[in-house]
């Protein structure tokens, strides 16, 4: 008997969680691949991340066990959605990961848990099919409301969640599996699939083994070198259009990175694109860093100038151009801005 149960406990820290595909055709690709230009220093980190996603209709998890509150002080945006929710979540020590069309942010060893809960879940022989659903809560609303909202049971049926109350949260086209899984993993739980949805049967969250995932062979050239020099170990095999991975969490981590750090979109016109900026307040340096990354151009502040741009700015404006928002800071803080090459150099203003 003892063999026996040391046999079966070493089978669950080796196995394979499998069942997701990433293309450049996938929903949430096409969302976190669209260009982004936007400004978030000064804003709370919940706030920050929900501005952007809700842009492009992006279904995002975020770890609760992070402080939604913290104000957001990266210095610069990137050029996409998954850059500047990259820039974002590093800035609190998370991580991002895509998967069965909504992204993950929180805690590395969380996210890397719940990732491999999500891909049993859909690798499952013995349960039925997940329907697609959408899923959606009020501000105030505890765990186990949200819960019975992705199940469609009643508060008796399903287990009872510690007490909280969660911000208003909508999730479009995903699987019911996914949602459920979401939901527990706040609580590092995950839920038995094969008996699903006649019955919830939780557990805690394990460690991850290995996952493996699919990528289509566009996206092959990108993710094959960063997987094999983050994990030696991996393994991928083409199979028809997709690679077959099997790797680490981190790895897979590394390929996402590699994937979006390889698009260049076209950047705005500094003097016809315009955009709308709600109040910001901020020190002058980092609204100019956040700006110039707009823009495309590095920040370089003159030594005689930082002292300038420490101040604390309020900016705000509507259908402007990077030019004239620059130059708002610019005016604020008591500072030339002159456009280079590449660059936007800030001097102090001299007055004649």
């Amino acid at each position: 008997m003892t063999s026996s149960t040391t046999l079966v406990f070493a089978f669950c820290l080796t196995r394979i969680c499998v069942g997701d595909d990433f293309s450049t055709a996938s929903p949430i690709y096409e969302k976190l691949a669209t260009p982004m230009n936007s400004v978030f220093d000064g804003k709370p980190f919940r706030a920050a991340i929900s501005g952007i996603a809700e842009q492009v209709g992006l279904n995002v998890w975020l770890d609760r066990s992070i402080d939604p509150t913290a104000v957001v002080n990266v210095g610069s945006s990137g050029s996409t959605v998954y850059g500047a929710l990259s820039q974002i979540a590093a800035s609190r020590k998370c991580v991002l990961m895509p998967i069965s069309n909504v992204l993950l942010i929180g805690r590395r060893e969380r996210v890397a848990k719940l990732t491999a809960a999500i891909l049993l879940s859909r690798a499952s022989r013995n349960s039925v099919p997940a329907s697609v659903i959408d899923v959606k809560w009020d501000d105030l609303t505890t765990p186990t409301t949200a819960l019975n909202r992705s199940t469609g049971t009643t508060s008796d049926s399903s287990p009872t969640l510690p007490h909280d109350l969660w911000p208003k949260t909508e999730w479009r086209q995903i699987r019911q599996t996914v949602a459920v899984a979401l939901i527990l993993g706040q609580f590092d739980l995950q839920f038995e699939p094969s008996s699903f949805p006649e019955r919830l049967v939780t557990s805690p969250l394990t460690q991850p083994g290995r996952l493996e995932r699919r990528y289509s062979s566009e996206l092959a050239k990108f993710v094959r070198p960063t997987v094999n020099k983050a994990d030696p170990t991996a393994r991928t095999r083409e199979s028809g259009k997709w690679l077959e991975t099997t790797a680490t969490f981190a790895a897979h981590a590394a390929a996402n990175e590699a994937i979006f750090a390889a698009l260049k979109p076209t950047l705005p016109d500094p003097d016809n694109d315009t955009f709308t900026l709600k109040q910001m307040r901020t020190s002058a340096g980092n609204a100019l860093q956040q700006l110039c990354g707009v823009a495309g151009r590095r920040c370089e502040i003159a030594p005689n100038a930082r002292k300038a741009c420490e101040q604390t700015v309020t900016v705000e404006g509507k259908d402007a151009t990077l030019r004239e928002l620059i130059e708002l800071v610019a005016t604020q803080a008591g500072v030339k801005a002159t456009w280079g090459d590449g660059v936007i150099f800030i001097s102090p203003e001299r007055f004649k």
